[in-house]
């Protein structure tokens, strides 16, 4: 069971290697999310698939640690990796594809229920998912791209 949760874009202009990099990397997106999280990378860690790195979350998720794994890496067109919250496995696409004069970047977010996580918060969790509200609590309708946009225009 899962389902595309939500889909959103923007097009970009600049660097196709700059925006790539500011979308993709974990340390990197991490200086314009608006859900700040702490990301710890490893010593070996490479943008490649089986390479894995830690979000620590504040006080609002409950301090919890997502370890997020890479599963596809091909530079400058589809990074994707996946990790595991309160009970739901989150698989994520990042795309971009030249378009005239700039480039389209595109996120993806897929859920599906899993039995990670403190017992308790899945079920409810779970009931977010079945119920269809996941997707709409976890789609901020493209503001991370917005803010992607606007750090890109700062670098």
């Amino acid at each position: 069971m899962g389902y595309a949760s939500f889909t959103n874009w923007r097009r970009l202009e600049g660097d196709p290697d700059l925006i790539w990099h500011a979308f993709t990397h974990p340390v990197e997106t991490a200086r314009y999310e608006e859900h700040t999280t702490e990301t710890v990378l490893p010593p070996d860690f490479a943008m490649a698939a089986g390479h894995s790195w830690d979000s620590k979350h504040g006080e609002e998720c409950d301090f919890d640690v997502v370890r997020w794994t890479i599963t596809r890496h091909v530079p400058n067109e589809v990074f994707e990796f996946s990790g595991k919250q309160r009970g739901i496995r989150q698989d994520v696409v990042l795309t971009m594809a030249p378009t005239d004069g700039g480039h389209i970047v595109t996120e993806t977010i897929r859920f599906r229920p899993t039995l990670a996580g403190k017992p308790g918060a899945q079920l409810l969790s779970w009931l977010l998912l079945v119920t269809g509200l996941l997707g709409k609590v976890g789609d901020d309708h493209g503001q991370n791209l917005d803010l992607l946009e606007q750090h890109i225009a700062a670098v």
